[in-house]
């Protein structure tokens, strides 16, 4: 029982709030088709498909209307509003690029490595207890 209310749900958030809703549309696709085929008898469906969706020169062949309601044709937008708990409430705040000048300075170049070297030793030392008395 919980596995069908989950593909329940699933299916009611995919065809709402995604492009999953234009397969709902198929019916129309393959009418469409048969249309087709009805005038031209030697058109196969692939032709029909790269007739209509990859065809830029496509045209119109009288039927831009129906063709309009094919899936994945026209880009309807939901304007659905989701409230999630995990991202905070918007502000009236607004981001603004922040930059600073910065003046260059040059870096001494030391050449003699062994300057370096009375150094080296002393970051690689363990940890120390202090106490305080």
């Amino acid at each position: 029982m919980k596995k069908a209310l989950h593909i329940l749900l699933l299916t009611f958030y995919l065809l709402s709030s995604t492009d999953m809703q234009e397969l709902t549309k198929l019916p129309v696709l393959f009418q469409h088709y048969f249309e087709h085929k009805n005038l031209d008898n030697s058109i196969s469906f692939f032709g029909y498909l790269e007739h209509h969706y990859n065809d830029l020169g496509h045209g119109n062949d009288g039927d831009a209307a129906r063709d309009k309601q094919l899936p994945f044709k026209t880009h309807e937008f939901c304007n659905v509003s989701f409230i999630s708990p995990a991202l905070p409430p918007t502000t009236g705040l607004t981001i603004q690029k922040f930059s600073q000048v910065i003046a260059k300075q040059q870096m001494p170049i030391v050449n003699e490595p062994s300057s370096y070297s009375a150094y080296a030793g002393k970051i690689w030392q363990p940890p120390k207890i202090i106490t305080v008395s």
